[in-house]
């Protein structure tokens, strides 16, 4: 089965899948590392790519020793830099499959 198609987490499911706090979740919030499905504060649901994220925040603080503002922003390019290889293979798909 897909994890597209799961329903989503409620934030303490989240805790439980990623074995960190209620506050700790929130302050990733806070600071921009997950962002929620349904924003209303007291009913937020996460998708369950969250759990990655949040795993790879809690790694790259605990290697690294970054704080949760600056792992936000290393987040985020991360993500833009996937996303930037996922357009350049297939625009390289594109020129192969025109050639």
């Amino acid at each position: 089965m897909s994890n597209l198609n799961a329903l989503p987490l409620t934030l303490m499911e989240l805790c439980k899948a990623t074995q960190l706090s209620t506050e700790t979740l929130i302050d990733f919030v806070d600071v921009g590392i997950l962002e929620p499905i349904d924003k209303l504060r007291d009913k937020w649901s996460f998708s369950h790519r969250a759990v990655a994220i949040a795993g790879k925040a809690t790694r790259l603080h605990q290697d690294l020793d970054i704080d949760w503002p600056g792992i936000a922003f290393a987040i985020s390019l991360l993500e833009e830099l996937e996303q930037l290889r996922n357009e350049n293979q297939l625009l390289k798909k594109r020129l192969t499959e025109s050639a």
